[in-house]
């Protein structure tokens, strides 16, 4: 008898009555449900202190929910141990807000480390290194440490990382509030093409001009609420 192989999920994300609570008494989210399907673009906005970092966190398991589920690809997230966590994590890229960068590291050994853990090749990895860096006009930082980086470098740095290893999730985390107008362009394009690639994206910015006009779906953070602001299309 030929096994029947399961049916991958269409969904890459489920979120169900989640709430988050940090002690003492601060409420981040309260009874957020989301469903993202796979290869959707979602922008993600709102104030600062909104929510929308606590919520990325959440579906990258740097946090727990207080109460509510959270599954991506028909997983709970947040009971994966082991193997299983970590192959998952594989299939995450965070750019984070802080950037979270090895400052006394390289510019190539930020970006490499995520391949590394995938046990790709050196070589795939230098050309690989070497591509992104050229994409975000950062081909003469190469071997600079990031903590010489400005701000707006390390940003870019950061993204790199999160995109380097071909992650079928992208959380990415207030990708232009350092950045010119030309370098948002280069970030956006360099987002956009693991868009058209297949990677689901979720893109938390307060940066109004990179969802203006977007045919992509919009929603609010407010004071760990959620609402639709632009309904858009799923992918």
């Amino acid at each position: 008898m030929t096994e029947t192989m399961p049916a991958t999920p269409e969904t890459m994300i489920d979120m169900i009555k989640v709430s988050k609570r940090y002690p003492p008494n601060v409420t981040a989210l309260t009874d957020v449900s989301l469903s993202v399907p796979k290869g959707e673009l979602l922008f993600l906005t709102g104030m600062s202190g909104a929510g929308k970092t606590t919520l990325l966190k959440l579906i990258a398991n740097m946090e727990r929910p207080t109460s509510g589920l959270v599954e991506v690809s028909g997983r709970n997230i947040h009971k994966l141990k082991g193997k299983k966590l970590a192959l998952q994590r594989r299939k995450i890229g965070m750019a984070y807000q802080d950037f979270k960068l090895l400052t006394e590291q390289t510019v190539a050994q930020n970006i490499a480390i995520a391949m590394e853990v995938a046990y790709r090749s050196p070589q795939n990895i230098r050309v690989a290194v070497r591509d992104l860096l050229g994409q975000l006009d950062l081909s003469d930082k190469h071997n600079s440490l990031t903590g010489d980086l400005s701000r707006g470098e390390q940003q870019r740095v950061a993204l790199a990382r999160a995109v380097a290893n071909d992650p079928e999730l992208l959380l990415i985390d207030e990708p232009t509030g350092n950045l010119d107008t030309t370098t948002t362009v280069r970030v956006m394009d360099l987002l956009r093409r693991h868009h058209l690639a297949g990677a689901t994206l979720i893109i938390a910015t307060h940066d109004q001009s990179i969802y203006q006009g977007s045919q992509h779906r919009t929603l609010e953070m407010t004071k760990g609420h959620l609402s639709i602001l632009h309904e858009g299309a799923r992918a």
